[in-house]
């Protein structure tokens, strides 16, 4: 696999996961402790999303 297939593979599974949480958020939660806990792994979904969109633009800039 090619490394930009493979980038492009796991930001399609960040954002799908980031879904997924944002759903279950939107369904109701039980609990504070849930509420705190799906929004604490939408954050760091949100934050490792960015790092890996960073990174990319980084490798970009160095390939010129």
């Amino acid at each position: 696999m090619r490394l930009e297939n493979f980038f492009t593979y796991y930001k399609k599974q960040l954002i799908s996961r980031q879904d997924q949480v944002k759903e279950a958020i939107l369904q109701g939660v039980k609990n504070w402790e849930e509420y705190r806990y799906l929004t604490g792994k939408l954050h760091a979904l949100q934050q490792e999303l960015q790092e890996l969109t960073d990174l990319l633009k980084k490798t970009e800039l160095e390939d010129e």
